[in-house]
């Protein structure tokens, strides 16, 4: 029998083992093959694109290039936002929002389109709060970074 201080310590390592496994494995969708008509990158966004929306993203990186994220779209912009853990580094290697901090350019595939577009990142919090309620969150973590999918 192990005692409670050596107890805690194996089920800590065991739940964080599990966490990381999980995280691991849920986080590789497939690729599409990122195939599609070009977009109009001055396309207004008239209608609400429901967060289930396939909305794939093509970044200038080497590991993982192409995600999917949720977009949506809010006063005719298209917005895409990051989960509310990505203050904290990955353990897999850099979050899609390290990558876009550095190099803004990307593809975004959406509706067999690609867009050629940038991400620009919500610094007012005013703002930040208007599009996520707009996204239907009743609560709004603070760690969310939200972006807009803008033209170049």
């Amino acid at each position: 029998m192990l005692n409670p201080s050596r107890r805690i310590s194996v089920v800590t390592i065991v739940t964080l083992a599990m966490v990381a496994s999980f995280a691991f494995l849920n986080n590789r969708n497939p690729q599409p093959d990122f195939v599609g008509e070009k977009g109009d990158v001055k396309r207004i966004w008239l209608y609400p694109i429901d967060a289930r929306q396939r909305c794939w993203l093509r970044l200038k990186r080497e590991d993982r290039p192409v995600i999917r994220v949720n977009c949506f779209a809010v006063d005719g912009v298209l917005y895409t936002h990051s989960n509310r853990f990505v203050p904290v580094a990955s353990l897999f290697g850099k979050s899609w929002t390290q990558t876009v901090e550095q190099h803004a350019e990307l593809e975004v595939l959406i509706e067999d389109k690609i867009y050629s577009l940038r991400a620009v990142r919500t610094e007012s919090e005013d703002r930040r709060e208007h599009i996520l309620a707009a996204r239907h969150y009743t609560y709004i973590p603070d760690g969310i970074q939200v972006y807009a999918l803008q033209s170049r």
